[in-house]
């Protein structure tokens, strides 16, 4: 022990993991196949992540989830991709994957043999080793001092989760992701797609979509109780496979698809286009038959360098006709190089969906086509004003009646983005509007037949998500039937901001509940009561959040951030929050201010009259310890099994500021934000001996 000891000086061996991989990853930006510095991640987390299929710290078992193979006797440690690539045998010998870290240094023997040293001592959290300083060894615990407090960078969400109780995790606005976010989500559904050839396997995408077909609720009061429930039971799943994800929300309200001129609306947002990446573009232009000539080969692969977007399968094909001017696809299900292009756009964005066809009714919008509106954020305030749940949600089944927010906005999103595909029984790709409006009635001009105009989406006999099924072309998207509408990915972002709308109007209305509470929602056993408060799923909602780790191996005299970047899509939150995450009971009595794009800020900075003064907290202190050894210890994050006693008054909590008015202020003239904690005393000075926490974030909502 006293080895292990002498190698973690200022901390827990776990600490020292994690500061011997960020020593060797310096300033690398490689996210780890949608997982970046994945170390720095919750010990729970890191013990599950895969990187690329390999899992970083292998189970105690010999099996893996990840597809890493059978142990064959080996230590645990030898089985963790982590200590593999820190080693650079296989499959992180160059020829899969290279040695770790990527875009940063090797790491040295000694150190790779005291990471694998803490994988096989069961990765402990905390090793009880005590503090030891240069001149020999001491209980007394190291602080920040005023003059060399560093600044602490942000990661934002969902980069970090929740590792403690009582911080939820974070359903985001899906247009505030970053690529990284994005293709996390891509490659999480690509890794559910994967399982649809195990047909018996629960997990795969299409038994999950399965559940909607068979057991969806509409129309009455358990609308949303029951997609809440959905809703999580699929997270969770995914959350199987990478435990950071959540399911994000499309805010159709949002500007972007509410503009003067409808027709110049986003139809769907553009992680849910189709697109060629620089590699799928590479491909498809060997694959195609006749190959493409040479302009016409550059501007396929500009589509890939410039990530062109793509509404609908349609568009992508008329501009491969008409502006790269390739000619070689017809919109026939057999046909060879239309299905490469539909293999390559699936490759290239796991979140488009070939049966969707968008906005597609035979005009601009879908107004001029049915006198229906896209949902606008009229209709939203309008129906958060409602003051009931039967006018809100739905009549129970003695006064069965749709809500208003089951009919619009849900099922017009569901007709807006399923659409009717113009390519349909078709020869050629019609690619001018008004020509394609003419061939829809028919070659003669009539109306087509009622029995075409009226087409359902086809159920019965189709293997969902199979190329042969993804290669048709059917009169309608599959968005158009609850049938069918959970076999589309743009199914769940649509039903998360439902969700998120429901998450909001109960806050205003707490007593607006279903009517039936005890009522289960099949096919598992939640009642309607269960789902009434999201804290019990463990989420909420924000437009987007970032998360500055701080640790609890010492107190910390003030707290400065790294400038936090505000994108232009973040900025127009209508609330902002400063959280204090994880805060043990204190000694004493304290104030804790909270200041804006001012790093130099003390006690003796002026409050009033100061944009920069966001707002403050205070802390009741607790008091000296009364009690024998251990008495004011905070308690374990989680309790031991069958231990139903309530909560420790000592367990650690989570303090908020709202800091609204301020960082509006000052984003006015700026595109980022950094926060400021002091921490001040009875005496009105600053404490520097005092406050400890796990980390602080910044929250901005919807």
């Amino acid at each position: 022990m006293a080895k292990k000891a002498a190698a973690v000086a200022g901390g827990t061996r776990y600490a020292r993991v994690k500061q011997i991989l960020d020593k060797a990853a310096r300033g690398s930006t490689s996210d780890y196949g949608g997982n970046p510095r994945f170390w720095q991640a919750s010990l729970d987390e890191l013990k599950v992540v895969c990187v690329y299929g390999v899992r970083m710290i292998a189970p105690e078992s010999s099996g893996s989830s990840c597809g890493c193979g059978e142990g064959n006797g080996e230590s645990r440690s030898a089985r963790s991709g982590l200590i593999q690539g820190l080693r650079g045998a296989p499959p992180f010998d160059g020829v899969r994957f290279p040695p770790l870290m990527w875009g940063g240094d090797r790491v040295g023997d000694d150190d790779v043999a005291f990471i694998a040293d803490w994988i096989d001592d069961g990765c402990p959290a905390d090793d009880g080793v005590r503090v030891l300083e240069a001149k020999g060894e001491s209980t007394i615990e190291p602080r920040v001092e005023l003059d060399d407090v560093k600044e602490f960078g942000a990661m934002e969400w969902p980069d970090w989760i929740a590792s403690r109780p009582g911080t939820p995790r974070q359903r985001g606005n899906l247009d505030c992701l970053s690529e990284t976010q994005l293709e996390r989500l891509r490659q999480a559904f690509r890794c559910i797609y994967d399982l649809d050839d195990h047909v018996e396997d629960r997990r795969n995408y299409n038994n999950q979509a399965l559940i909607h077909q068979n057991h969806c609720q509409h129309g009455w009061e358990r609308f949303l109780p029951w997609h809440r429930a959905y809703l999580y039971e699929f997270e969770q799943n995914l959350q199987d496979f990478f435990p950071r994800l959540t399911l994000p929300y499309w805010d159709w309200a949002a500007e972007k698809y509410q503009p003067t001129d409808k027709s110049l609306g986003n139809v769907l947002p553009d992680s849910f286009k189709a697109f060629l990446t620089e590699e799928q573009a590479r491909k498809l232009v060997g694959e195609l038959k006749p190959k493409p000539e040479g302009d016409q080969r550059k501007a396929f692969l500009a589509l890939g360098r410039n990530r062109t977007l793509f509404t609908t399968q349609h568009q992508f094909f008329c501009y491969v006709i008409k502006t790269i001017g390739y000619r070689h696809v017809k919109p026939d299900e057999k046909d060879f190089n239309r299905n490469r292009m539909i293999d390559a756009l699936l490759a290239s964005n796991a979140l488009w969906y070939p049966l969707r066809y968008s906005a597609e009714f035979g005009g601009k919008t879908i107004e001029t086509k049915f006198g229906m509106h896209f949902p606008s954020g009229e209709d939203m305030k309008e129906i958060q004003a409602l003051n009931n749940f039967r006018d809100f949600g739905g009549g129970s089944i003695y006064d069965a009646a749709f809500g208003f927010l089951d009919q619009n906005p849900h099922n017009t999103m569901h007709i807006w983005t399923g659409g009717l595909n113009p390519d349909a029984d078709q020869k050629d790709y019609v690619c001018d509007p008004p020509k394609a409006l003419k061939a829809r009635r028919g070659d003669d001009g009539q109306r087509i037949a009622p029995a075409r105009r009226n087409e359902a989406t086809r159920v019965a006999g189709r293997k969902f998500h199979s190329r042969p099924d993804l290669y048709t072309q059917p009169g309608v998207g599959d968005m158009l039937s609850n049938l069918t509408a959970s076999y589309d990915p743009v199914f769940w972002p649509i039903h998360v901001n439902i969700d998120r709308a429901w998450w909001e109007w109960q806050k205003r209305n707490p007593s607006g509940v279903p009517f039936d509470l005890d009522s289960v929602l099949s096919p598992w056993n939640y009642t309607i009561r269960d789902t009434l408060d999201v804290a019990r799923f463990g989420y909420e909602y924000v437009r987007g959040s970032f998360f500055m780790p701080v640790g609890l191996e010492a107190p910390i005299a003030r707290f400065v951030s790294k400038p936090i970047p505000i994108a232009a899509n973040l900025k127009a939150f209508s609330r902002a929050e400063i959280r204090l995450h994880w805060v043990p009971q204190l000694q004493r009595s304290c104030f804790v201010r909270a200041f804006l794009n001012d790093p130099a800020a003390s006690s003796e900075t002026p409050l009033h009259d100061n944009p920069h003064f966001a707002g403050y907290l205070a802390i009741f202190g607790h008091g000296p310890c009364y009690g024998g050894p251990g008495h004011c210890d905070p308690p374990p994050p989680s309790p031991r099994d069958y231990d139903w006693r309530t909560r420790s008054h000592n367990t650690p909590r989570n303090h908020r500021i709202d800091v609204t008015k301020s960082a509006r202020k000052l984003l006015e003239k700026s595109d980022e934000l950094r926060i400021t904690l002091l921490v001040i005393g009875a005496d009105y000075e600053e404490d520097p001996d005092l406050l400890k926490l796990e980390g602080a974030s910044l929250s901005l909502f919807d």
